[in-house]
Parts: structure tokens; sequence; C-alpha cells
């Protein structure tokens, strides 16, 4: 404690003075600016770069959105204590008939004191044409909230285990999957690559097929039971969630009616579980002709070598699937998905990283308030990702070279960047490199291929940890209980996380934690458990410059009606039935 307190209280230099008094005051003429010019100051969709709109095309763009989706419905008053209220009741409803075991419910149960109303906003999508609207429900404190975590991780795991053959991970299980098909001689000059994303999937989901699929989905794949919860009751827990998704907007308080909340943890699974029913007949078709297929959420994917008047006419077919699913669609021997670029040369796979022609050149600054680690994964990420995906050494240097000016442009030091590409390169091909740089294909052919070999490791890892569950798919067949483990079986032989504040002048006290630690539990079991340092950021300029949502409006009245603490087990009903007459 001595120590911490001597080092927090060690003097800022004049540099970091200075440095903190000019953006403080930049900051404040930049809030003063928005405030007087009517202006809106948003982090980009999947970009994380700012940009700023007249907050009255803000406007006429969300009511736009309201209208083309007639997915929201305005309610004449706050419909928080509603919400709660038929959370409570629904839930030791279930506790007293005992669906749900008394740890699920405190999993779900929400917090009279902390409940929230959610608000809706939107972040814009500058890397489109119009710079459209993306909508964003921040509920993290709805009353449905902690039944939609529960959810999730309940049959989130059950999906990814069943959809994995359909499932892109990320570019890099692209790339294997691509490579597979090449070398099994399917990719010919005449393959089209075709990709597709779905327009407006969260918002435009139907809420009573989407559930209404959930359980085909789970009966399907031959559960009756999830946790020991049956799947009647899962459909019920997901309906309040689906049904209850209540909001404020400017002022004024909405219902969604259709689709789901984006930004509540199960519309995800709903929507990849939803999805699965729509593409299975497109999957069959693929699959019997040997060719690929594979989502991302909302992004597909795959191959074709039939002609594009077929594929067209397919792509047609499945346009008219479902009304609320509508496809834009793009076919070629060169495509774009996700942050790969696919080309067929005339049967040979070739492929490169791919940039958004409006993506701005932005990674975390050099100069910005963040451990060292961040700034060396950060190239680390970006030169692993440049060998990954390049096929040929040509490919790589030219990408390489574009990430060095990126770099460069956000303050990283020439030394830095070279130290992490020798670093990469000594590991790899186990000799030292004065120069970062490769010296003939060769090098780079086995330096791509134990990159790939890694990640493909480190994928098939992934899956099988979101995939393994102790749900047994039998009927009838009750499953295995995951329950709370005991905060001493937790630290026993495993790891301990604890964080602090990052700020230079503390650097020093993740060293000096692991020493105290070592000197105090020296010859004792403790000693076997892994100690993990880490650190909070702090507050960043999205905090500090974006707009004040208007917040959470809370439930007004103190009744004992809705009270989130529950009853024990032989009172459940008695309570339940008091609730119901009050």
């Amino acid at each position: 404690e001595t120590s911490l307190h001597q080092q927090y209280m060690i003097p800022l230099s004049y540099l970091n003075i200075y440095r903190t008094r000019k953006e403080f005051k930049l900051m404040k003429s930049i809030q003063h600016r928005l405030k007087k010019g009517n202006y809106i100051l948003r982090e980009t969709d999947k970009s994380g770069i700012f940009h700023i709109g007249n907050s009255v095309d803000y406007e006429k763009k969300a009511e736009a959105y309201r209208q083309k989706t007639g997915a929201y419905i305005k309610l004449d008053s706050n419909p928080l204590r509603s919400v709660f209220d038929k959370v409570i009741l629904l839930l030791n409803d279930l506790r007293s008939k005992k669906y749900i075991l008394s740890w699920q419910l405190d999993k779900m149960m929400p917090k009279r004191e902390t409940v929230q109303l959610a608000y809706l906003y939107f972040i814009p999508k500058p890397h489109k044409a119009g710079t459209p609207l993306r909508p964003i429900v921040s509920s993290m404190s709805m009353p449905t909230t902690g039944i939609s975590k529960f959810l999730d991780k309940l049959i989130r795991p059950i999906f990814d285990k069943h959809a994995r053959s359909t499932t892109i991970i990320d570019g890099v299980d692209l790339i294997h999957r691509l490579e597979a098909y090449t070398t099994n001689g399917y990719l010919k000059p005449k393959t089209y690559f075709c990709t597709f994303d779905i327009t407006d999937l969260y918002t435009m989901l139907p809420q009573e097929e989407s559930l209404d699929i959930l359980i085909e989905f789970l009966v399907q794949h031959c559960y009756q039971k999830v946790q020991n919860i049956p799947i009647d009751i899962i459909r019920k827990l997901a309906l309040i969630v689906i049904k209850e998704n209540v909001f404020v907007y400017e002022k004024k308080f909405y219902r969604q009616v259709i689709g789901g909340a984006m930004g509540s943890a199960f519309t995800l699974t709903l929507a990849n579980i939803f999805m699965w029913k729509w593409e299975r007949q497109l999957v069959h078709r693929l699959e019997v002709s040997n060719e690929i297929y594979g989502r991302y959420v909302d992004d597909i994917f795959f191959t074709s070598n039939d002609s594009l008047e077929s594929i067209d006419q397919m792509l047609d077919e499945a346009n008219n699937f479902h009304p609320n699913i509508k496809l834009v669609r793009q076919i070629g021997r060169s495509v774009p998905f996700l942050d790969v670029f696919i080309h067929n040369s005339k049967g040979a796979l070739k492929t490169s990283v791919y940039h958004k022609e409006a993506a701005e050149p932005y990674v975390v600054p050099f100069g910005s308030d963040h451990p060292g680690h961040v700034f060396r994964n950060t190239v680390d990420t970006a030169i692993t990702r440049a060998v990954r995906y390049s096929t040929t050494l040509l490919e790589f240097e030219e990408e390489i070279r574009q990430m060095k000016l990126m770099f460069l442009y956000n303050g990283y030091s020439p030394r830095h960047i070279y130290r992490r590409l020798t670093t990469l390169f000594s590991k790899y091909l186990l000799k030292n490199f004065i120069l970062p740089m490769l010296n003939n294909c060769d090098e780079f052919g086995y330096l791509r291929h134990q990159l790939l070999t890694t990640s493909k490791a480190t994928t098939a890892d992934k899956v099988i940890r979101i995939s393994t569950t102790n749900q047994t798919p039998y009927k009838n067949m009750q499953n295995q209980l995951l329950q709370p483990t005991d905060n001493n079986e937790l630290i026993k032989g495993k790891s301990l996380i604890i964080h602090h504040r990052h700020e230079k002048r503390l650097r020093n006290t993740r060293r000096q934690i692991h020493e105290l630690w070592n000197s105090v539990f020296h010859e004792t079991e403790v000693i076997d458990t892994a100690l993990i340092v880490g650190t909070y950021l702090n507050q960043n300029l999205k905090h500090e410059l974006s707009a004040r949502m208007i917040k959470h409006i809370q439930s007004t009245g103190g009744s004992h009606e809705g009270q989130t603490q529950h009853p024990p087990d032989k009172q459940a009903a008695n309570i339940q039935s008091k609730q119901r007459s009050q």
C-alpha cells in the first residue's frame, strides 16, 4: 500500500501537464462547437472512427428507417414498470413449479434498484452510400436482460455445435475452406464466387415464427430439455425477451413489434437459428455439388460452377424464401468477403487483405493512453493477417507497404514497426533477421504455412470450447446441471485475475504485485494459482465527446409488487398469488 501511494503521488512531468491541458482545452472546444452547430458525433459502425452529422439529418434518417421497417410502435406511457412486473411474475411462477432451479432464477432475476429503461440510438455506416444508420438498443439494465443473457449462454453452444459446417468464423476459416476446395480439384477457371448480405436481419426477424423455429431446431437435434429446462419453458422465456423490447427515443416510448433488439444478447442467437431454417434449401443444393457455403451472421459466401444465369435464378428464388428476408448480392471471379479479397485467377486461388474504399487509415494512435502491449498487439495482428491472407510474397510486400504507411500516419515509429516484423520472422523462421524483409518466396511460403497451421489449431480449440456443453441430446434424458462453483474451487489450481487502472506512473505495479504474491504465498498451495494482473483503461474520447443519450427512465413507485428478491422455494407460490392480487 505504501509503495502504491508513493508511486501515485509522483508529480506529473511538465510535458504530461502541458499535453493534458492542451487536450482538455481541445475537447471542450469540440464539445462547444458540436452543441452550437447542432451536430451529433458518433463512433462509426465497425471502423471505430468518429463521424459528425447534422442532428436534423439524423432524425430524418431515423424516421425513414422506422417507416421503412414498421418495426416500432409508439406507446402512451413509460412501460418499464409493466415489463418489470411481467418478468418477476413469470420467473417466480417457473420457480414455484420447479421448472427452473434457484441458481438459474438468480441469473435471470432483475433487481428493482438497478433496473432501467432501454434507450435507442443510431450509429452511422459511412462505408455505405448515403451513410445509412444502424439502430442499437442499449438494454444493459432492462428487466429482461438477465433472461436474454441466460438464454444466450444456454442455446448458443448448441447452435455452434450443430451449425459449424455452415458457419464462417473469420477470414482465416474461409481461407482454409477455399484451400481445401482448391486441393480437391473443385476450383475451375469458370468457378464463380458469390456473396450476399441480408438487409436489416435483426430488425426484420418475425417474432413468433422465430420462436417456432427455435423449438424446431432443438427438437430436430433431439433436445427436449436443456440444462433440465423443458423446451416449452425456454420458449416462454424467449417470448418475454423478444416481445417486451421497449425503449425510449427522443423522450418518447416505443415497443419493437418486428425483430429483436440489436444490443440484446439473445437476438444474435435467435437470428442465427432463424437463418438455419431459411438457408437449408440453399445449403443442400450447394453441398450436393461439393460447393462451399458459409455464413457469418448476415453475410453469406458460396462458390458455384454453374452459369451466371443459373446463379442469379437461384438467388432470386432464395430472395422469395421469406418476405422479411431480402438479399443484396455480388457475383464474380473476384469478390471481397469480410476482410479477405478472393480472386479466381484462371483456376488458381489468390487471396489478399481487403480494405473497404471508405475505410479510414486508423488504428490505436501510438500517443494514446494505452499500455505498451496494446501497441505491440496492434502491429502484430496486422502483420499476421497480412501473412495469412496473402497468397504470394508480392501481395504480402504490398500489404506491408500499406500497413507501414497506416502505422506511421498514426504516430508509430519505424523502429517499432521493424522490431515487430523481425520478431515475428525470427520466431517462425528460426533465424535472426537484421532487416525486416523476407529474401525469397520459399521463406514466405513456409512462414505462411506455419501461421495458417497455428490459426487452424486455434480455431479448432475455439470451436471445441464454444461447442462443449453438458447437455445430452437424447429425448427425455435429463441433462447434467451446470451449477456455480465455490470460490475456493475457482481459485485452486486455476487463475486469479485482478486489475488496476492504467497510468504511466504505475507502470511498475504489476511487477510489485507479483513480488508481493510470491513472498506471501511462498510454499503454500495458493502459489500454484496463476496470478494475472491486468489494467483498466481510462475514459476515451467516445465517452467524452459522444452526445449523452436520453438515459434510462426509471419506474416510479415502490410498491411490493414485482419485488426482485425471490422468496424461498416453499414460499414461492404464496408470493406469486400475492403479486396477482395486488
